[in-house]
Parts: C-alpha cells; structure tokens; sequence
C-alpha cells in the first residue's frame, strides 16, 4: 500500500539513500549545463560597434557655432536683434550641413545611377 511518498514497511534507511542518489544527479546535471553554457560562452564573438554613418543636428550645431567663436553663453549675452539674427545664421548653416550628412550617408547605400 503506497501513501504519498512512502511505503508501509519500508526503511528510511533507504528512502534515504534515495534521496542522497537523487541530488546527487541533480548536482551532476547543474554541474553538467554549467558546462555547458560555458562553451555557449566562449563561443560567441564580440559584436562591433555600429558605425556612426551621419551626424546629429546639435553634433553639427556645436561644430557651427565653434567655428564661428560663439557658445551659448555668448548668444545670452547679446541683445535681442544680435542675438536672433546669430541664431538664424547658426540654425540655416546647420539645416545646410545636416541636409549634406544625410544624402552622403544614403549614398554609401542607395546607388543614384540609372
């Protein structure tokens, strides 16, 4: 008559060399997939870094205004008029730049010629 895991009769000498026998094969499987997954490991190849195939617009801003000697503290400084027609300039050279980045960025990819 079997109750649970236990059987009328039996020893609990042996069940528990039963129990001893079963984490011992646990342990060997964890240390066994341990194992493994250090090949897995080992295995794999570093990936490189993507490429920066384009500048960002406040990459190109910043180059601009260094170019030019300014720097935001600078623009608080000047008076309104000064100050909006730097900003214009600024902000139309970096439109330009950004527009130049992107079509030499596509055209690495996308051949133009018919």
């Amino acid at each position: 008559m079997s109750i649970g895991l236990t059987q009328f009769g039996a020893s609990l000498q042996g069940m528990a060399q039963a129990m001893a026998q079963e984490a011992r094969v646990a342990g060997q499987q964890a240390t066994e997939m341990a194992a493994r997954d250090r090949m897995k490991a080992d295995a794999t190849r570093a990936v490189e870094p993507a490429q920066k195939l384009a500048e960002t617009p406040s990459e190109i801003r910043a180059k601009v205004m260094a170019e030019r000697g300014v720097d935001n503290l600078i623009l608080i400084r000047l008076g309104p008029q000064a100050r909006i027609e730097a900003e214009i300039s600024i902000n139309a050279e970096t439109a330009q730049r950004a527009r130049q980045s992107t079509i030499r960025s596509t055209g690495n990819y996308i051949d133009l010629r018919v």
